[in-house]
């Protein structure tokens, strides 16, 4: 058992990260033409759990998978456990203990997890981390560590110096987190206005808007190095360990580049110097690296082959009737309203198919299929427009406008008489949190309205009696028509947020 640490004085909540599940990672490697370790049956260890609020939505989604989360904090660990049982999630074992002292006989492990560590403990934890996934990885597993990264941690590097030199004398963790804040806004303010620094410097500061204890474990915490991308891989590769990709890799892998810079970038032989360059160019400032074991075989890139193991899904529809074979524009609408306006035929009809069959998942070659058949010529897709079609899909998924999955996410997809949410979606909710969906791949920023309606999907209550108490819950504030009891109902369902 570990003694008091600084998260025992002021709680930092934790939360689920999309791109720290093992859904997200298991995707991101098929495409590099890694075969992933099925998710429902896969043994999942966390390095620096927390409270538990990334790993019990995981444990839930998986119940026959086995979880384990460990943290140096005790006062975390207790939170962790009681969040798990007040959702009801059996398959999740937390411990208090240092990365450290990690056994060596934990056996293996299909994904390990580590988000907002690495960075910010001593260098022989780190070691440990590298270490741990090293000897605990199975042979076909996968590693995620975040952390904080140069060229980007150059510039946080000067907040924190602010905020450590300010608060040096001051041993009150919350008077500590008050001048911290005050005197990063005093600071910026004193920036002469319109000027780079100061809009440089005030988006920074805007990241710690709404969190003391971001403020406390992040610009004040006792450490916090950054590293160059190439420094880490080559400790991890001192371990037999490789880089997969970045989760989130397709602003990375296809970015918004000019030709020249893309040519350029293609001729270099080693991905690893153009994952650097890349940092560089985007003066990237946090990393989340995807590892397997050094022996695996990798694509290079995405491609169609790679697209052929993976399922998409998009709630895009023409929000109009239009021709989708011919280079008129055609506006589509997703479930959250959001808009895409595109008029070329390939683009077009990937979006209505997709749209035709949400709220389920397509496989990119029954996908392919369906546009070569409505783009009404004989002749299958060629490689130049394939290739265009790859690139499409990467950057809608970077963008939000569809989503791939490893393996496609399976719920319920009707509304039932007594329809129930989740228990942990009850519980965030209840905490005024993002709702995690669909498989814990994702979130659903909910607003008050929708959070209240989801604290009462309990299952005892038809759409009468529901309707009813969701009008009352909300204090005559709001009187929510059947109609939007239907659509909220539907997008919930269409996000996996109710169960059978």
């Amino acid at each position: 058992m570990s003694g008091p640490t600084p998260y025992d004085e002021l709680r930092y909540p934790g939360k689920f990260y999309p791109q720290a599940a093992p859904s997200r990672i298991a995707t991101a490697a098929a495409l590099f033409g890694f075969p992933p370790p099925p998710l429902a049956v896969s043994r999942i260890l966390e390095l620096g759990c927390g409270e538990g609020g990334h790993l019990v939505p995981i444990a839930a989604a998986y119940p026959q998978a086995s979880c384990l989360g460990i943290d140096s904090s005790a006062a975390s660990i207790a939170r962790a456990r009681d969040y798990a049982e007040r959702a009801g999630v059996r398959n999740c074992v937390f411990r208090a203990e240092d990365v450290r002292a990690f056994p060596e006989d934990a056996g293996r492990f299909d994904y390990i997890l580590v988000h907002g560590v690495y960075s910010w403990v001593p260098e022989a934890a780190q070691q440990a981390i590298l270490s741990i996934c090293a000897r605990h990885l199975a042979p076909e597993g996968l590693a995620y560590i975040s952390y904080n990264a140069y060229p980007g941690g150059h510039v946080r590097q000067i907040l924190r110096d602010l905020t450590v030199f300010h608060t040096k004398d001051i041993a009150d963790p919350a008077e500590k987190v008050r001048e911290a804040r005050q005197v990063c806004e005093f600071i910026v303010g004193a920036m002469p206005p319109n000027t780079l620094e100061r809009q440089l410097f005030a988006r920074l500061l805007g990241a710690y808007n709404d969190s003391d204890a971001l403020i406390r474990y992040d610009l004040l915490a006792e450490e916090n190095e950054p590293v160059y991308f190439l420094d880490f891989m080559e400790g991890a590769r001192a371990l037999g360990l490789q880089f997969v990709a970045e989760s989130g890799f397709a602003a990375r892998e296809r970015p918004r580049l000019p030709e020249p810079v893309q040519r350029w970038l293609e001729a270099i032989p080693d991905r690893l110097v153009r994952e650097q360059y890349l940092d560089f160019i985007g003066c990237s400032g946090f990393r989340q690296s995807i590892l397997c074991r050094s022996n695996r075989a990798l694509e290079a890139r995405p491609s169609a082959a790679t697209l052929a193991q993976v399922h998409l899904r998009s709630s895009l529809r023409p929000a109009a009737e239009g021709d989708l074979t011919d280079e008129s524009a055609v506006t589509f609408r997703d479930a959250f309203g959001r808009e895409l306006t595109c008029s070329e035929p390939v683009p077009k009809l990937l979006y209505a198919q997709l749209g035709a069959a949400y709220p389920a998942a397509l496989p990119y070659p029954q996908l392919r299929e369906q546009i070569e058949a409505r783009r009404g010529s004989d002749a299958p897709l060629d490689a130049l427009t394939e290739g265009k079609l790859v690139s499409l899909l990467l950057q809608s998924e970077d963008t939000g406008a569809l989503e791939m999955y490893a393996e496609p996410p399976s719920f319920p997809l009707e509304v039932a008489t007594q329809p129930r949410a989740s228990a942990v979606a009850r519980l965030q909710a209840e905490r005024g949190e993002a709702l995690t969906v669909r498989g814990a791949s994702g979130l659903l920023a909910a607003d008050a309205t929708l959070r209240t309606l989801v604290g009462l999907l309990d299952g005892s209550r038809d759409s009468v009696r529901l309707l009813r108490d969701w009008q009352r819950a909300l204090g005559g504030n709001a009187a929510p028509h059947p109609d939007a009891l239907e659509r909220a109902l539907r997008l919930l369902a269409g996000q996996g947020l109710l169960v059978a």
